[in-house]
């Protein structure tokens, strides 16, 4: 949960006083012009703009212990807990004696996942605030980092008792709970707390975490909405994608995925949407809205849409789209396009035009993910299995934690004749990309007829998904 801010009342009462108490000099000037933007930024509801009158008051007065407080609580707000920590850490370096920022220090330190830190700070807290609650709080979460379940519900319990709904302490018991196998006490926990504080953003995400790993996808596309309702970033809407698609609600996915999907959207959030649409989309209006969005997509997008529309199944706009970037000799600029229309060109049964237009690629640049991967899988098509190994290997090692390139190796090998290469090809891939379903799905059939290796396998995917529902702190 973001730290509480001071009121726009509070906030302006002791930036405004420090400010009346000094000469009208240049950084004088700026503070209070920076102070002005923070109001308007404040009055506006606008937290992006309070950071960044924040951060230009601090750069004209560096000195101010309040200021650099006052700046740790929006970055806080917004989600920017490494900024927050670093904004705290210069206010307690000029006032070491104010027992609130050991506290910031403190819980920032736990959202970081830091129990040294967080302790050490608590020990500084406990000598000038013996009672302060955060003291037990963060002896209550090292326990949980130590595995001392019982240890850690009880103190959440105690923290509880005292302060109830107190959103750090909740998800501590939340933590505890699934950590001590009781995964439906703690969402009905957490369905209460959401219930009573709409905008506990942390408990709607763990919410969230148990719905997914009960298949639970409709409830998980509920938990998401109230999230991205509560934080601008791309990340809870990216998860409303897929929640809304795995539980069948295409519209609400759809509209999602077309107001992320603007022509100024980052590369890395085009590609994960792209994913999701690949994985859980299979209707012909993906192919309709991809194809529009290319239109008035920059170049560097239109890569990834003649990608995204090679793969599920229309190449021939792959290769429209490319035309204008896959030119020759390749360059650093146009490699991607180029890999991208040899893609196309293989899956559109082009098979020499293809290998030669992926050897140039790769001939500029050997680690290409896109020009491997297809090169890959057309030797694989034309029979070629030592050399689609080849490069499934090279391939792995720019991509390590893809789980559909390691399945394309351990194909490659079965290609090869090579089964036990396979089996221990998926085997590394179960450790390495823990709770992928693609990888499991794949290692169960080569355990297919053996009911003690399939329960091994099993019993160890729980363990994973397990492990990734607890992993984390706040």
């Amino acid at each position: 949960m973001p730290l509480r801010t001071h009121t726009i009342l509070r906030a302006v009462a002791w930036l405004s006083a420090s400010l009346l108490t000094v000469g009208c000099n240049s950084s004088d000037s700026k503070a209070q012009a920076a102070l002005g933007a923070y109001q308007a930024a404040e009055a506006a509801n606008d937290m992006f703009g309070a950071r960044r009158a924040l951060l230009e008051l601090v750069r004209a007065k560096d000195d101010v212990a309040d200021y650099w407080a006052e700046l740790g609580k929006v970055q806080a707000a917004i989600g920017s807990y490494n900024d927050a920590y670093y904004a705290f850490t210069r206010a307690y370096e000029l006032d070491r004696s104010n027992p609130d920022l050991i506290r910031a220090l403190a819980e920032l330190a736990l959202r970081s996942g830091d129990i040294g830190a967080a302790q050490s700070h608590a020990e500084e807290l406990e000598v000038l605030a013996p009672d302060d609650p955060w003291v037990k709080m963060v002896k209550g979460w090292s326990a949980y980092s130590d595995s001392h379940f019982d240890d850690a519900l009880a103190i959440s319990d105690q923290i509880l008792a005292s302060s109830p709904g107190n959103a750090i302490a909740i998800q501590l018991k939340a933590r505890a709970l699934i950590s001590l196998k009781r995964e439906d006490d703690a969402a009905e926990l957490l369905s209460k707390q959401v219930q009573a504080q709409s905008n506990d953003y942390g408990s709607f995400a763990l919410l969230s975490r148990i719905y997914e790993h009960q298949n639970e996808w409709a409830k998980v596309a509920d938990c998401a909405q109230r999230m991205a309702s509560l934080n601008p970033d791309s990340k809870p809407r990216v998860l409303l994608i897929k929640a809304a698609l795995r539980s069948g609600n295409v519209v609400l996915a759809r509209n999602t995925s077309l107001d992320l999907l603007r022509p100024n959207a980052e590369p890395q959030l085009v590609s994960s949407v792209l994913d999701l649409w690949t994985d859980y989309w299979p209707s012909a209006q993906r192919i309709t809205d991809a194809r529009r969005l290319a239109a008035g997509a920059p170049p560097q997008l239109q890569v990834l849409y003649g990608g995204f529309l090679s793969r599920v199944g229309s190449p021939a706009d792959a290769l429209r789209l490319m035309q204008p970037y896959a030119t020759l000799p390749v360059s650093a600029e146009n490699a991607d396009a180029n890999a991208v229309f040899a893609e196309a060109l293989s899956r559109s049964g082009n098979m020499p035009a293809a290998k030669a237009r992926f050897d140039a690629v790769l001939a500029f640049d050997s680690g290409n993910a896109t020009a491997l991967r297809g090169r890959a899988q057309l030797e694989l098509h034309t029979g070629k299995a030592k050399e689609a190994i080849d490069d499934a290997q090279k391939l792995i090692t720019v991509s390590p934690n893809s789980g559909s390139d390691r399945l394309l190796l351990a194909d490659a090998f079965m290609a090869a004749g090579q089964k036990d290469w396979a089996d221990r090809t998926l085997w590394t891939a179960f450790h390495d990309i823990p709770a992928d379903d693609s990888i499991y799905d794949a290692l169960r059939r080569t355990r297919s007829g053996n009911a003690d290796a399939m329960n091994e396998v099993k019993e160890e995917f729980e363990r994973q998904r397990d492990a990734k529902l607890s992993q984390g702190l706040l």
